[in-house]
């Protein structure tokens, strides 16, 4: 499942990330990496954007690079 198939206010333990290049790089000296865990804070107007908590990290991405990010969710 990926972080799109999360409600506002749900956390989950990152996977996978599947970006590759410069995003790869941005996600990982942000701390979003794999076996991580994440909280989704907010998402905008039509979910094109998500507000995500990782730590003391927020960071919003856009629908497309939240959908190569997989996760499962937290018990």
């Amino acid at each position: 499942m990926s972080v799109l198939n999360l409600k506002a206010g749900e956390c989950a333990r990152i996977v996978r990330v599947n970006a590759t290049g410069g995003v790869a790089a941005r996600l990982n000296s942000l701390g979003i990496t794999a076996g991580k865990r994440i909280s989704v804070l907010a998402f905008s107007l039509f979910k094109t954007g998500i507000l995500l908590g990782c730590g003391a990290v927020r960071v919003g991405i856009r629908k497309s690079l939240a959908a190569e990010i997989e996760v499962e969710k937290c018990a």
